[in-house]
């Protein structure tokens, strides 16, 4: 038996608005959408909240902007005119079934990241043994040797630590809002062994409370687990003390052969690597762990970059209208070109050209604490970025 939608009567819906809010107006747009005009002066966020649950009941759901007075009636004459200023204007619209998702390809995709990030870190060992081998005939230092085996194992754990409890956080913190979304779908990928993970969000955001919480919960449990790994990484990574790195510089300039190659280091590597204490001063040989640890920051930054509908824009629109996160998405984007992630940023932009839907109630503002989240993601991107070439 098919389920046919029926919206309530005009008198009904408006008679359920006014249990919760101060209602001036109502009336069918030009789409026949059931539309309420409310005063500004009045709480939202709770209110808000209890009128969906009872338009839950019908299969509806509201949606609720700022909008001018004369915006809104623009088009119906037999209204009385009205004095420009601000109103709230609360729509009712039908409630949309997520589609289901099919576990199956969950798990396939599962399986091969597994197997792509297992043979990056097997990849990531071996290179680090080669190089170990290489000081070691040359320049008579002995390095540890990796077991590949171990090292992949070691350093899947720590991806899957960085780029999994991301993803499982925005879907737990979904989970605990009342958002509908789907398991992690992940994406094989190299040098890494994957380009990261997406989950499907299945029904809309509530409040600009949520659109934060959502945002902001995956970069920074990827944040918490890359500090873990880098501290693992600087401790087991060995350093080329100074008088060989002087060595091979010379090396180098007599014969034009390039013996190292220098990584673009984040800022927060930086700190935490003056931090670390080391029994000898030199240059660290790149771990595997260390190169988890590279890529962990580098998906911090990138996800709290405020652009579009990544997870630092979803934190950026919490605190910002259409037009001003519009703007700040465009900056964040040509700062992403000039850092040297020219694919990315123009992915980003093009993203960021559709805008951003926003919550239902867009209306209700967030508290301090929030406001000053979207500033801290902002600085962890500024610190975790690896600069691939200077910006200047």
């Amino acid at each position: 038996m098919v389920e046919i939608f029926t919206p309530l009567p005009l008198e009904d819906l408006w008679r359920i608005v006014a249990s919760e809010f101060r209602v001036t107006d109502g009336f069918l747009d030009a789409e026949g959408i059931p539309t309420f005009i409310l005063p500004p002066d009045q709480e939202t966020k709770e209110p808000f909240k209890r009128l969906l649950e009872k338009l839950d009941l019908y299969n509806l759901l509201a949606m609720m902007r700022y909008a001018s007075s004369e915006a809104v009636y623009t088009g119906y004459p037999t209204y009385p005119a009205k004095p420009s200023e601000k109103v709230i204007v609360l729509r009712i619209l039908p409630k949309e079934e997520g589609k289901p998702g099919n576990p199956i390809i969950n798990v396939l995709l599962l399986i091969v990241t597994t197997a792509t990030i297992v043979l990056a870190g097997y990849y990531q060992a071996e290179s680090f043994n080669n190089t170990s081998l290489f000081f070691l005939f040359f320049f008579n230092l002995p390095l540890p040797y990796e077991s590949p085996i171990v090292t992949a194992i070691y350093y899947t754990l720590a991806i899957y630590g960085i780029i999994g409890l991301h993803e499982m956080a925005h879907y737990l913190t979904a989970k605990m809002r009342g958002v509908e979304a789907s398991l992690p779908y992940f994406i094989p990928g190299w040098p890494f062994g994957t380009f990261g993970a997406v989950i499907m969000q299945k029904s809309p955001i509530t409040n600009r409370d949520e659109l934060f919480d959502l945002g902001f919960s995956g970069p920074i449990t990827s944040f918490i687990i890359t500090l873990i790994v880098a501290v693992v990484g600087i401790r087991m990574a060995p350093v080329i003390p100074w008088p060989i790195v002087i060595e091979i510089q010379n090396i180098q300039q007599s014969t034009g052969i390039q013996l190292l190659s220098p990584w673009p280091v984040p800022v927060l590597y930086m700190l935490l690597d003056n931090i670390i204490p080391k029994s000898v001063q030199g240059v660290e040989l790149l771990h595997p762990l260390t190169f988890a640890a590279w890529a962990g920051m580098l998906v911090v930054a990138l996800n709290f970059f405020p652009i579009g509908q990544l997870d630092g824009g979803h934190c950026a629109r919490a605190v910002l209208d259409t037009k001003k996160h519009f703007i700040v998405s465009m900056l964040s984007s040509i700062i992403m070109a000039l850092l040297g992630y020219l694919p990315m940023a123009l992915l980003a932009l093009l993203l960021s050209l559709r805008g951003h839907p926003g919550p239902l109630d867009d209306v209700s503002k967030v508290g301090v604490k929030r406001k000053i989240g979207v500033i801290a993601g902002i600085i962890l991107a500024a610190i975790c970025i690896p600069p691939l070439y200077p910006i200047f």
